[in-house]
Protein backbone atom coordinates (compact mmCIF):
# COMPACT_ATOMS: atom_id res chain seq x y z
CA UNK A 1 0.00 0.00 0.00
CA UNK A 2 1.42 3.05 -0.95
CA UNK A 3 -0.32 5.70 1.12
CA UNK A 4 -0.45 5.33 4.75
CA UNK A 5 -3.90 4.43 5.43
CA UNK A 6 -6.41 6.45 5.69
CA UNK A 7 -8.80 6.83 9.32
CA UNK A 8 -12.12 8.08 10.22
CA UNK A 9 -12.67 8.28 14.06
CA UNK A 10 -16.39 8.31 14.57
CA UNK A 11 -17.03 10.44 17.64
CA UNK A 12 -19.88 10.92 19.89
CA UNK A 13 -19.33 12.88 23.17
CA UNK A 14 -17.39 11.23 25.38
CA UNK A 15 -13.72 12.56 25.51
CA UNK A 16 -12.47 9.68 26.97
CA UNK A 17 -13.23 7.59 24.10
CA UNK A 18 -12.20 10.31 21.45
CA UNK A 19 -8.43 10.03 24.05
CA UNK A 20 -8.33 6.47 23.29
CA UNK A 21 -8.96 6.31 19.51
CA UNK A 22 -6.24 9.66 18.75
CA UNK A 23 -3.53 7.29 20.88
CA UNK A 24 -4.45 4.50 19.19
CA UNK A 25 -4.02 6.20 15.79
CA UNK A 26 -1.02 8.36 16.43
CA UNK A 27 0.80 5.35 17.72
CA UNK A 28 -0.05 3.72 14.31
CA UNK A 29 1.17 7.02 12.28
CA UNK A 30 -1.88 6.50 10.14
CA UNK A 31 -3.70 9.74 8.71
CA UNK A 32 -6.87 10.01 10.59
CA UNK A 33 -10.12 12.30 10.11
CA UNK A 34 -12.10 12.99 13.33
CA UNK A 35 -15.60 12.65 11.98
CA UNK A 36 -18.33 14.14 15.01
CA UNK A 37 -21.51 13.11 15.07
CA UNK A 38 -24.64 14.23 16.95
CA UNK A 39 -28.17 12.26 17.37
CA UNK A 40 -31.72 12.70 18.89
CA UNK A 41 -33.67 11.19 20.80
CA UNK A 42 -34.54 8.15 21.55
CA UNK A 43 -30.81 7.07 22.06
CA UNK A 44 -32.13 3.67 20.39
CA UNK A 45 -28.59 2.14 19.04
CA UNK A 46 -30.80 0.32 15.93
CA UNK A 47 -32.24 3.29 14.78
CA UNK A 48 -28.79 5.18 14.82
CA UNK A 49 -28.89 5.70 10.91
CA UNK A 50 -32.39 7.51 11.62
CA UNK A 51 -31.38 9.95 14.63
CA UNK A 52 -28.36 11.40 13.31
CA UNK A 53 -28.69 15.20 13.34
CA UNK A 54 -26.68 18.28 12.20
CA UNK A 55 -24.40 19.33 12.48
CA UNK A 56 -22.72 16.13 12.04
CA UNK A 57 -20.02 15.76 10.11
CA UNK A 58 -20.78 14.10 6.28
CA UNK A 59 -19.70 10.95 5.89
CA UNK A 60 -19.64 10.06 2.01
CA UNK A 61 -17.03 8.70 -0.49
CA UNK A 62 -14.09 8.89 -1.15
CA UNK A 63 -14.39 5.99 1.84
CA UNK A 64 -11.56 5.67 4.59
CA UNK A 65 -9.58 2.55 4.79
CA UNK A 66 -10.72 1.57 8.74
CA UNK A 67 -12.91 3.19 11.08
CA UNK A 68 -12.64 3.56 14.29
CA UNK A 69 -15.61 3.98 16.51
CA UNK A 70 -16.74 3.69 20.76
CA UNK A 71 -20.20 3.93 22.12
CA UNK A 72 -23.05 2.53 20.87
CA UNK A 73 -24.47 4.90 18.13
CA UNK A 74 -21.46 5.69 16.70
CA UNK A 75 -21.04 1.86 16.40
CA UNK A 76 -23.98 1.23 14.31
CA UNK A 77 -23.33 4.14 11.62
CA UNK A 78 -19.99 1.89 11.12
CA UNK A 79 -21.93 -0.88 10.33
CA UNK A 80 -23.72 0.83 7.63
CA UNK A 81 -20.70 2.42 6.26
CA UNK A 82 -19.16 -0.79 5.68
CA UNK A 83 -22.20 -2.57 4.14
CA UNK A 84 -22.69 1.13 1.69
CA UNK A 85 -18.72 0.23 0.95
CA UNK A 86 -19.65 -3.45 -0.25
CA UNK A 87 -17.00 -4.53 2.46
CA UNK A 88 -14.16 -2.55 1.90
CA UNK A 89 -13.74 -0.10 4.73
CA UNK A 90 -12.33 -2.52 7.82
CA UNK A 91 -14.26 -1.18 11.44
CA UNK A 92 -12.63 -1.68 14.41
CA UNK A 93 -15.33 -0.65 18.11
CA UNK A 94 -12.89 0.69 20.89
CA UNK A 95 -15.11 -1.05 24.12
CA UNK A 96 -18.10 -2.77 23.28
CA UNK A 97 -20.60 -2.28 20.14
CA UNK A 98 -23.93 -1.96 20.36
CA UNK A 99 -25.35 -5.22 18.66
CA UNK A 100 -23.48 -8.26 17.69
CA UNK A 101 -19.62 -7.89 18.01
CA UNK A 102 -18.82 -10.48 14.68
CA UNK A 103 -20.09 -7.88 12.19
CA UNK A 104 -16.96 -5.73 12.76
CA UNK A 105 -13.29 -6.84 11.93
CA UNK A 106 -11.88 -5.97 15.35
CA UNK A 107 -13.68 -5.41 18.83
CA UNK A 108 -10.61 -4.09 21.46
CA UNK A 109 -12.19 -4.29 24.66
CA UNK A 110 -12.03 -4.56 28.55
CA UNK A 111 -13.45 -7.12 30.91
CA UNK A 112 -16.18 -4.55 32.25
CA UNK A 113 -18.14 -5.12 28.66
CA UNK A 114 -17.98 -8.71 29.44
CA UNK A 115 -17.51 -10.05 25.79
CA UNK A 116 -17.30 -13.83 25.10
CA UNK A 117 -14.23 -14.77 23.79
CA UNK A 118 -14.06 -15.21 19.43
CA UNK A 119 -11.42 -14.73 16.95
CA UNK A 120 -12.37 -11.03 16.18
CA UNK A 121 -11.93 -9.76 19.70
CA UNK A 122 -8.66 -8.53 21.60
CA UNK A 123 -9.11 -8.23 25.56
CA UNK A 124 -6.91 -5.52 27.17
CA UNK A 125 -5.68 -6.21 30.79
CA UNK A 126 -7.16 -2.02 30.71
CA UNK A 127 -8.16 0.72 28.67
CA UNK A 128 -5.96 2.28 26.37
CA UNK A 129 -4.32 5.26 28.43
CA UNK A 130 -5.49 8.70 26.25
CA UNK A 131 -1.51 10.38 27.95
CA UNK A 132 1.78 9.65 27.19
CA UNK A 133 4.13 10.54 29.94
CA UNK A 134 8.05 9.78 30.23
CA UNK A 135 9.67 9.27 32.80
CA UNK A 136 11.59 13.08 32.95
CA UNK A 137 8.02 14.30 33.06
CA UNK A 138 6.95 12.44 36.17
CA UNK A 139 8.91 14.47 38.50
CA UNK A 140 7.48 15.01 41.96
CA UNK A 141 5.98 19.04 42.94
CA UNK A 142 8.97 20.57 44.54
CA UNK A 143 6.49 23.07 45.93
CA UNK A 144 4.28 21.10 47.91
CA UNK A 145 4.24 19.23 50.75
CA UNK A 146 5.14 15.38 50.51
CA UNK A 147 3.49 13.08 49.34
CA UNK A 148 1.14 14.86 46.74
CA UNK A 149 -2.17 13.53 46.37
CA UNK A 150 -3.94 13.51 43.01
CA UNK A 151 -7.70 13.22 43.44
CA UNK A 152 -9.58 13.19 40.01
CA UNK A 153 -12.42 13.70 40.21
CA UNK A 154 -15.24 12.77 37.82
CA UNK A 155 -18.88 12.65 37.78
CA UNK A 156 -22.06 10.78 37.86
CA UNK A 157 -22.41 7.96 35.52
CA UNK A 158 -24.67 5.07 35.58
CA UNK A 159 -25.14 3.72 37.90
CA UNK A 160 -22.45 5.68 40.10
CA UNK A 161 -23.57 8.97 41.66
CA UNK A 162 -21.18 11.67 42.69
CA UNK A 163 -23.59 14.83 43.87
CA UNK A 164 -23.72 17.25 46.18
CA UNK A 165 -23.95 14.73 49.36
CA UNK A 166 -21.34 12.18 47.42
CA UNK A 167 -19.52 14.16 47.22
CA UNK A 168 -19.15 15.92 50.97
CA UNK A 169 -18.53 12.40 52.23
CA UNK A 170 -15.72 11.43 49.85
CA UNK A 171 -13.55 14.66 50.62
CA UNK A 172 -14.05 13.79 54.53
CA UNK A 173 -12.39 10.58 53.99
CA UNK A 174 -9.84 11.83 51.40
CA UNK A 175 -8.97 14.66 53.21
CA UNK A 176 -8.54 12.79 56.38
CA UNK A 177 -6.34 10.26 54.37
CA UNK A 178 -4.08 13.40 53.55
CA UNK A 179 -3.66 14.83 56.86
CA UNK A 180 -2.75 10.83 58.04
CA UNK A 181 0.08 11.16 55.60
CA UNK A 182 0.88 14.59 56.16
CA UNK A 183 0.88 15.49 52.51
CA UNK A 184 -0.79 17.77 49.97
CA UNK A 185 -3.90 17.12 47.95
CA UNK A 186 -4.23 18.29 44.56
CA UNK A 187 -7.66 18.00 43.29
CA UNK A 188 -8.79 17.89 39.47
CA UNK A 189 -12.61 18.15 38.08
CA UNK A 190 -13.29 16.58 34.73
CA UNK A 191 -15.61 17.93 31.63
CA UNK A 192 -18.40 15.53 34.05
CA UNK A 193 -18.45 16.95 37.40
CA UNK A 194 -21.41 19.04 37.62
CA UNK A 195 -21.25 22.58 38.86
CA UNK A 196 -22.87 21.77 42.55
CA UNK A 197 -19.80 19.53 43.39
CA UNK A 198 -17.31 22.26 42.08
CA UNK A 199 -18.37 24.37 43.77
CA UNK A 200 -18.40 22.29 46.63
CA UNK A 201 -15.23 21.55 46.34
CA UNK A 202 -14.16 24.88 45.98
CA UNK A 203 -15.60 25.37 49.75
CA UNK A 204 -13.94 22.01 50.74
CA UNK A 205 -9.74 22.17 49.35
CA UNK A 206 -8.16 25.17 50.80
CA UNK A 207 -4.50 25.85 51.15
CA UNK A 208 -2.26 24.19 51.36
CA UNK A 209 -4.68 21.79 49.18
CA UNK A 210 -5.39 22.43 45.98
CA UNK A 211 -8.16 22.45 43.64
CA UNK A 212 -8.44 22.56 39.61
CA UNK A 213 -12.10 22.95 37.71
CA UNK A 214 -11.92 21.86 34.02
CA UNK A 215 -12.53 24.68 31.70
CA UNK A 216 -11.58 27.11 34.43
CA UNK A 217 -8.36 28.56 33.45
CA UNK A 218 -5.46 26.25 32.22
CA UNK A 219 -6.37 22.21 32.35
CA UNK A 220 -3.88 21.11 35.18
CA UNK A 221 -4.82 17.40 34.26
CA UNK A 222 -1.94 15.86 33.10
CA UNK A 223 0.34 18.25 34.94
CA UNK A 224 -1.12 16.84 38.20
CA UNK A 225 -1.03 13.11 37.06
CA UNK A 226 2.64 13.87 37.00
CA UNK A 227 3.49 15.66 39.90
CA UNK A 228 1.50 13.34 42.44
CA UNK A 229 3.12 10.63 44.26
CA UNK A 230 -0.05 8.62 44.61
CA UNK A 231 -3.40 9.04 42.36
CA UNK A 232 -6.93 8.29 43.82
CA UNK A 233 -9.66 7.75 40.93
CA UNK A 234 -13.37 8.14 41.24
CA UNK A 235 -15.10 4.96 40.68
CA UNK A 236 -16.99 6.66 37.27
CA UNK A 237 -14.39 6.58 35.20
CA UNK A 238 -12.04 3.79 33.61
CA UNK A 239 -10.47 6.47 31.40
CA UNK A 240 -8.87 8.22 34.03
CA UNK A 241 -8.16 4.99 35.98
CA UNK A 242 -6.21 4.32 32.53
CA UNK A 243 -4.21 7.70 32.67
CA UNK A 244 -3.63 7.17 36.65
CA UNK A 245 -1.95 4.06 35.93
CA UNK A 246 -0.13 4.93 33.15
CA UNK A 247 2.29 6.97 34.87
CA UNK A 248 3.28 3.89 36.86
CA UNK A 249 2.22 5.17 40.51
CA UNK A 250 0.39 3.50 43.22
CA UNK A 251 -3.69 4.36 42.18
CA UNK A 252 -6.72 3.58 44.43
CA UNK A 253 -10.16 3.58 42.92
CA UNK A 254 -12.45 5.55 45.47
CA UNK A 255 -16.18 3.98 44.85
CA UNK A 256 -19.23 6.07 44.56
CA UNK A 257 -22.35 4.96 46.07
CA UNK A 258 -24.41 3.31 43.14
CA UNK A 259 -28.29 3.47 42.07
CA UNK A 260 -29.41 0.64 40.49
CA UNK A 261 -32.83 0.56 39.10
CA UNK A 262 -35.40 -1.92 38.13
CA UNK A 263 -34.69 -1.35 34.22
CA UNK A 264 -31.04 -2.04 35.28
CA UNK A 265 -31.54 -4.97 36.81
CA UNK A 266 -34.27 -6.26 34.24
CA UNK A 267 -31.80 -5.94 31.42
CA UNK A 268 -28.92 -7.50 33.39
CA UNK A 269 -30.79 -10.04 33.93
CA UNK A 270 -31.64 -10.43 30.46
CA UNK A 271 -27.86 -10.45 29.02
CA UNK A 272 -26.89 -12.30 31.91
CA UNK A 273 -29.17 -15.40 30.57
CA UNK A 274 -30.23 -14.89 26.74
CA UNK A 275 -26.25 -13.45 25.83
CA UNK A 276 -23.73 -14.55 28.08
CA UNK A 277 -25.44 -18.26 28.99
CA UNK A 278 -27.43 -18.58 25.73
CA UNK A 279 -30.91 -20.39 27.18
CA UNK A 280 -32.37 -21.32 23.92
CA UNK A 281 -35.88 -20.20 25.23
CA UNK A 282 -34.64 -16.77 25.14
CA UNK A 283 -33.80 -16.47 21.62
CA UNK A 284 -36.36 -13.56 20.55
CA UNK A 285 -33.81 -11.52 23.37
CA UNK A 286 -30.71 -12.29 21.80
CA UNK A 287 -31.45 -10.94 18.75
CA UNK A 288 -32.63 -7.71 20.12
CA UNK A 289 -29.13 -8.11 22.14
CA UNK A 290 -27.47 -8.28 18.85
CA UNK A 291 -29.71 -6.17 16.71
CA UNK A 292 -28.44 -3.18 18.88
CA UNK A 293 -32.34 -2.72 20.11
CA UNK A 294 -31.16 -3.04 23.65
CA UNK A 295 -28.03 -2.46 25.27
CA UNK A 296 -26.34 -3.42 28.79
CA UNK A 297 -24.41 -1.38 31.13
CA UNK A 298 -20.46 -1.53 30.99
CA UNK A 299 -19.86 -3.23 35.01
CA UNK A 300 -16.80 -0.93 35.83
CA UNK A 301 -16.76 -2.52 39.17
CA UNK A 302 -15.74 -5.77 37.21
CA UNK A 303 -13.37 -4.41 35.64
CA UNK A 304 -11.71 -2.40 38.74
CA UNK A 305 -12.32 -5.96 41.20
CA UNK A 306 -9.87 -7.46 38.10
CA UNK A 307 -6.82 -5.16 38.55
CA UNK A 308 -7.47 -5.11 42.33
CA UNK A 309 -7.25 -8.68 42.36
CA UNK A 310 -3.92 -8.31 40.43
CA UNK A 311 -3.15 -5.53 42.86
CA UNK A 312 -2.26 -3.32 39.91
CA UNK A 313 -4.66 -0.90 41.95
CA UNK A 314 -6.24 -1.04 45.11
CA UNK A 315 -9.67 0.35 46.70
CA UNK A 316 -9.56 3.74 48.14
CA UNK A 317 -8.63 2.76 51.85
CA UNK A 318 -6.41 -0.70 51.16
CA UNK A 319 -3.64 -1.75 50.80
CA UNK A 320 -1.02 0.34 48.48
CA UNK A 321 -0.99 -1.73 45.16
CA UNK A 322 2.13 -2.83 43.29
CA UNK A 323 2.27 -0.45 40.64
CA UNK A 324 2.81 -1.78 36.51
CA UNK A 325 4.33 1.02 34.70
CA UNK A 326 5.30 -1.36 31.39
CA UNK A 327 1.84 -2.58 31.52
CA UNK A 328 0.04 0.46 29.97
CA UNK A 329 2.89 0.04 27.19
CA UNK A 330 1.75 -3.77 26.55
CA UNK A 331 -1.51 -3.17 26.05
CA UNK A 332 -1.00 -0.22 23.29
CA UNK A 333 1.40 -2.39 21.15
CA UNK A 334 -1.09 -5.48 21.62
CA UNK A 335 -3.77 -3.27 19.92
CA UNK A 336 -1.45 -1.88 17.39
CA UNK A 337 -0.57 -5.25 16.13
CA UNK A 338 -3.97 -5.77 16.13
CA UNK A 339 -5.15 -3.23 13.66
CA UNK A 340 -1.79 -3.67 11.38
CA UNK A 341 -2.90 -7.74 10.88
CA UNK A 342 -6.51 -6.59 9.38
CA UNK A 343 -5.39 -3.97 7.58
CA UNK A 344 -2.45 -6.26 6.45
Amino acid sequence: MGAEPLVWILWRRRKGDLDQMLRLVQALGWRYEIKKLSFRSPGIPALAQLLVKPPSEPLVPPWPDLILCAEALPSIIARRLKAKSHGAIKTVCIGRPAGTPSAFDLVITTAQYRLAPAANIVELPMPLSAVKFERSSLAGDKGARRPVIALLAGGSSFPDILDRSAARHMMAQVHRYAEQRGGTLAVVTSPRTGQGVANLLAETVTAPHRLHVFGSGENHYEQTLAAADEIIVTSDSVSMAADALATGKPVYVYPLPRKLNLQWQLVEWLYRHAVVRRAPWLGPMRWLFDAGVIESSADRRLLFSQLVGERRLSWFGGAPPVPHPEAATRGLEKAVQSLRAIIA
